[in-house]
C-alpha cells in the first residue's frame, strides 16, 4: 500500500479539506477518541528505558498476525536506532503517562517506510489506536515534505480509508534444484502471500 503524496500538500488542514465528507467526519471522530492519548518522539535513551514495554507492545500485535515469519529481537528498536539515528524514527502513544503504543518510521530519501508498531489490544478499540496512528505517519509524511508513505501489505482496506493505494508488488525466486526447489517455492510464497478478499475505499473527494 502506496501513499503518494500530492505536492501541493503542506499542512494537516490540507490533507483534511482533501477529504470527502463521509471521511473527513471518520477522522474527526477517529481524533476524538485519542483526545486523552499524548503522542511524542521517543529518542535513544527513552527507548532503552522503555525497551521491555515497547517489546511487550510489539508482540501484542505480532503474535496475532495471520502470517508472521520471523520474530524481533527484544533490543532491536534500540539498536536499530542507535544505527540509524535520525533516519529511525519511535513515536510512543502515552495515556496518562503510561505508554500504550507506539509507532516508527524509517526515513529513506523521500520517502517513509512504515515499520513495526505495536499497542495495548484492551485499548485499541476504545482510542482507536491503530487508525489513528495511520492518520499520524500520514500526516508526519505530508509536514516533512516526502513525497510518498510505503504502508506495506497488511490491512489494505483501513490503509485505503486513510488514502493509501495498492501496488503490484513482483518478487523473482529461483532454486537451485530446479524440479524439488522451484516447487517449494512456488507453494511457500503462495503461502506467504495469500489471497484477500478486501474492499478498497476511496477516501478524496
Amino acid at each position: 500500500m502506496l501513499f503518494s503524496i500530492p505536492k501541493q500538500w503542506t499542512s494537516t488542514e490540507d490533507y483534511i479539506a482533501a477529504f470527502n465528507k463521509k471521511y473527513r467526519d471518520r477522522y474527526k471522530r477517529a481524533r476524538k477518541k485519542a483526545y486523552l492519548i499524548q503522542t511524542r518522539e521517543l529518542d535513544l535513551e527513552s527507548i532503552k528505558k522503555q525497551s521491555k514495554i515497547l517489546y511487550t507492545l510489539y508482540e501484542n500485535v505480532s503474535d496475532n498476525a495471520g502470517v508472521n515469519s520471523f520474530k524481533l529481537a527484544p533490543n532491536h528498536f534500540y539498536k536499530l536506532k542507535e544505527y540509524l539515528n535520525e533516519d529511525f524514527k519511535v513515536f510512543g502513544c502515552f495515556l496518562k503517562e503510561e505508554l500504550i503504543g507506539f509507532y516508527t518510521l524509517i526515513l529513506n530519501d523521500n520517502t517513509i517506510e512504515t515499520y513495526f508498531l505495536g499497542y495495548k489490544q484492551d485499548l485499541q478499540q476504545e482510542h482507536q489506536l491503530y487508525l489513528n496512528m495511520l492518520y499520524q505517519m500520514t500526516i508526519y509524511g505530508i509536514e516533512n515534505n516526502f513525497e510518498s508513505i510505503v504502508f506495506a501489505r497488511t490491512a489494505m482496506e483501513i490503509k485505503s480509508s486513510i488514502g493509501a493505494k495498492p501496488h503490484v508488488m513482483h518478487v523473482y525466486l529461483k532454486h537451485t534444484n530446479n524440479f524439488i526447489g522451484n516447487t517449494f517455492l512456488k507453494l511457500l510464497v503462495k503461502y506467504l502471500n495469500p489471497i484477500r478478499d478486501w474492499q478498497e475505499r476511496h477516501p478524496f473527494k
